[in-house]
């Protein structure tokens, strides 16, 4: 019963903001540039915009898939470094902290003269990516209980097969923890990336929505963008919940 009055309240608590929305956009009582939500909806009833919203959403979202596996894999290989070369931990754990310390904006110009307009979105959604994974992923293979160390040992495993029959599967919800906290960095660091010149995306359409005066159109272009986040990060929550049942030894 507890769940479902919790259930309950985080619905009443949503349809009560979506109202609240309403009432300020429908009586202008936050300005002229924060409009109704149902005027905000209207827009995709219209084919031309609904097209338009639609090919900039899938521009975004192909764009965040390839930053998010890019990402991954950088976060993925950095770890692995660590954990077969302890040598290299300290400096690579500098280095990682290092640049994403950068402000992500501050790598546009200088990618767009190394890569081009187009893959300098997909490259600033990757260096948003790579952090939280990297950091899950490495705490998870460095904090592991030690009793499974220690079982390991006096059971002669080598450190190899110790690493992959034990420290992996232990760290692999930290991983999707990982992956559940960087997709919707991936999402957003694309978004930005798009304002760097890029010909679509759903950063480009807010751009010329603000530049034309498009209220709705920019409000509808970031509702979609909070969707793609709002969207990742679900999914990845369901599979970090199979992770844990499935790999939790506790």
């Amino acid at each position: 019963m507890s769940g479902s009055n919790a259930m309950l309240k985080n619905v009443v608590g949503f349809l009560a903001f979506l109202a609240a929305w309403e009432l300020a956009g429908r009586f202008g009582w936050l300005g002229p540039s924060f409009p109704a939500l149902s005027d905000i909806l209207a827009t995709f009833g219209s084919d031309r915009s609904r097209g338009l919203l639609m090919r900039a959403m899938n521009a975004t979202v192909y764009a965040s898939c390839l930053a998010f596996l890019i990402g991954a894999v950088a976060a993925l290989l950095l770890t692995l470094i660590t954990a077969i070369l302890p040598a290299t931990e300290k400096g690579l754990d500098t280095f990682a902290s290092g640049l994403y310390a950068v402000p992500t904006i501050a790598f546009g110009p200088v990618l767009i003269l190394l890569v081009g307009h187009s893959n300098t979105a997909i490259l600033l959604g990757a260096l948003s990516t790579y952090f939280p994974i990297y950091v899950a992923l490495t705490s998870a293979l460095r904090f592991a209980p030690p009793v499974y160390a220690d079982l390991s040992q006096v059971l002669g495993a080598s450190p190899t097969r110790a690493f992959f029959r034990l420290s992996l599967p232990f760290s692999v919800p930290a991983f999707i923890d990982g992956l559940r906290l960087g997709a919707p960095a991936a999402v957003l660091g694309v978004i930005l990336g798009e304002w760097f010149g890029a010909t679509r995306g759903l950063g480009v359409l807010i751009i010329s929505s603000l530049q034309n005066v498009r209220i709705t159109q920019l409000w509808a272009a970031a509702l979609l963008s909070i969707a793609c986040t709002f969207g990742a990060y679900l999914l990845l929550t369901l599979l970090y919940r199979w992770a844990l049942s499935r790999f939790s030894w506790s």
